[in-house]
């Protein structure tokens, strides 16, 4: 029994490891070219402002007597700018976000066990792609940039650690903080030739982490006095840093502002999930490049945000998250960062023709050059015979693509480019998904295979240990033998074929798992038999009567997915188990023990759902 235990804590940890190898296992790939726009960039500078857990409707949403709750913003989206909801994705936390934001990569949903400052990102980003960074706000998040920049020109001014205190009575000051020291660094440097020199070099960014609001949202919920007083702080402190920087660099309108947030938040003050309220995030730009605002008599949304936030004639432009990265690489003229999967929402920019086709072409192009390395990559690791490439992008199908793109931009066809471009882009994440998930049903179908044969080993146990049946296999020595080298032989073909196509060493453990667990329950043949030969031997109603209960409790199980309290009935059923089989004659205090166990866990999928809504009489 030791030895069945341990076995089976050992298989349950691979099956448990693997989950993370077939679907949370990261996309990144390297070894792309920078890809840049040949036309000279709109702005010289960009300005980023993230209120960390801000929600869109916190931020859009008037005030009961129709005011704005940030009047300076709700000014600028309806008199200089654009406008629009950023969707985020899953996880809801602040180093996936940022690193949407900034590198427009959609990191795995692993990436939350990572650490922050110890785990710097490992791929490129906006930053990196500067000339100068200049970031200031929280250490949790500042440093992961600047460790995984390449050289020395993302330079980070944090706060302590100890200032972000969730018991504290407003976290706004977190934020006047930045705002204070950012004044304070342009001041500076004034007396300082070298900071003025780099400060109004081209492609320069500043980077505004604001967390006050996120840190207010936990400690007193998004509906509270606090988290809407620290978004006037952040209004205000906005409308001075822009007014700052204008005035700084002669009001030369090179120079591009973008507010939004990395996630939102429920009414209950968390986030990481997936409900509206954490993934729907506010989307301001303005200032050099930047579309103003444009006035419609009618859009068409699946929500009733425009009338709730009376926004109506203006139009809204809804982004993923990940696309504005490519965005303010495109305002400032860097390079595309290159594990960016964003798509360039040309309505937010207000340049010619010529240069949105350009952009988009060069967007198109940095998407590809990922699929090329990832189609490399899985071409490389299969057999050439059993290799099944993505065939809207196969052969010589991309450069088609490119080079009918080029002849469009050169004939001054800049619609038709763009929407081959668009076209592109979109065939090319499909393909990145495609390689990404191209051994899922290898790797599925293999702990397929090990997790059935392990629950028919454990069953096969059980019935020997339990019942009457066969206690002990007679064996036949040469029959044994001959079992035992044939399942040996399998695993052999089956580490071979791993072996000329370089698998990890984790394929190994997945695929070879199956062979001793089938090889286990083979030799248990003989009670399989015995077990067939009493089942047929049952009466009709017998059997009927073992269908349905077999047949309710897969039931029970898929509608468990759906409807939580059906888990209370079949929880109840067990309760009732010892009575039903006389099992409480044998042992009372045990089957006792049992039935209130059972009666008790039936009441946890009775209970609301804890996150989304405030539930008083449950706390």
């Amino acid at each position: 029994i030791p030895v069945f235990i341990v076995a089976g804590l050992l298989v349950h940890c691979v099956f448990l490891v693997s989950i993370f190898d077939i679907y949370f296992s990261s996309p990144l790939v390297h070894g792309m070219a920078p890809q840049q726009t040949p036309l000279p960039p709109p702005a010289k500078r960009l300005v980023l402002f993230v209120a960390d857990g801000l929600r869109a409707d916190s931020l859009y949403e008037l005030n009961g007597n129709d005011t704005p709750q940030a009047p300076y913003l709700r000014g600028i989206l309806e008199n200089n700018g654009s406008w629009g909801i950023s969707h985020t994705r899953v996880p809801t936390e602040s180093r996936p976000g940022h690193v949407a934001l900034i590198a427009g990569f959609y990191e795995d949903v692993s990436a939350v066990a990572k650490g922050w400052k110890e785990n710097p990102v490992e791929f490129d980003s906006v930053f990196n792609e500067s000339k100068y960074t200049w970031s200031w706000g929280s250490p949790d998040i500042l440093p992961m940039f600047a460790k995984g920049a390449t050289g020395d020109h993302v330079y980070t001014f944090c706060y302590t650690a100890e200032s972000e205190d969730f018991g504290a009575q407003d976290a706004a000051k977190l934020d006047v903080w930045v705002f204070d020291h950012v004044k304070s660094f342009f001041n500076s440097s004034r007396s300082n030739q070298t900071l003025f020199s780099a400060l109004n070099e081209e492609k320069v960014v500043l980077f505004l982490h604001l967390l006050g609001i996120d840190t207010n949202g936990h400690a007193h919920r998004p509906n509270s006095r606090e988290y809407k007083e620290n978004i006037k702080k952040v209004d205000e402190g906005v409308k001075e840093i822009a007014s700052m920087i204008d005035n700084f660099y002669g009001n030369d309108g090179k120079t591009a502002f973008i507010l939004t947030s990395d996630h939102g938040m429920t009414d209950w003050g968390s986030h990481g999930a997936g409900h509206p309220s954490e993934t729907l995030t506010p989307l301001i730009v303005w200032g050099a490049g930047v579309n103003y605002p444009q006035k419609v008599t009618s859009q068409f949304f699946e929500d009733n945000f425009l009338k709730e936030w009376k926004l109506e004639n203006l139009k809204r432009l809804d982004v993923n998250q990940a696309d504005i990265a490519p965005l303010m690489a495109s305002l400032i003229g860097v390079p595309f960062p290159l594990n960016s999967v964003g798509t360039l929402p040309l309505e937010y920019l207000n340049n010619s023709a010529h240069f949105k086709a350009e952009s988009m072409f060069t967007n198109a192009v940095q998407i590809l050059e990922q699929f090329k390395v990832k189609m490399r990559q899985k071409k490389e690791t299969t057999l050439s015979i059993l290799f099944t490439p993505f065939k809207p992008l196969s052969d010589s199908e991309p450069i088609n693509f490119l080079k009918k793109t080029r002849l469009y931009i050169q004939q001054q066809k800049y619609d038709e480019a763009v929407s081959l471009c668009k076209t592109l882009i979109n065939l090319a994440l499909e393909g990145l998904s495609y390689y990404h998930t191209y051994d899922r049903l290898f790797l599925g179908l293999s702990i397929a295979m090990g997790f059935v044969g392990w629950t028919t080993y454990v069953i096969l146990v059980i019935i020997k240990t339990h019942t009457n049946l066969t206690k002990t296999v007679q064996a036949n020595n040469k029959e044994s033998t001959v079992l035992f080298y044939g399942f040996a032989f399998v695993g052999m073909i089956i580490a071979f074929f791993l072996l000329i196509q370089t698998c990890p060493w984790t394929y190994y453990v997945y695929c070879l798992l199956p062979v001793p667990v089938w090889y286990a329950v083979v030799r248990e043949l003989p009670v399989i038999q015995d077990l067939a030969a009493n089942l047929l031997s049952l009466q009709i109603s017998q059997s009927i009567g073992l269908l349905l209960v077999c047949t309710l409790g897969i039931e029970i199980l898929v509608f468990s997915f759906f409807y939580r309290a059906t888990l209370t009935i079949g929880l109840l059923v067990f309760a009732g188990w010892p009575v039903i089989t006389q099992l409480w004659v044998q042992a009372k205090t045990t089957a006792l023990i049992w039935t209130l166990l059972c009666v008790l866990l039936a009441i946890f999928p009775l209970m609301p759902v804890v996150g989304r809504e405030p539930n008083i009489p449950l706390v």
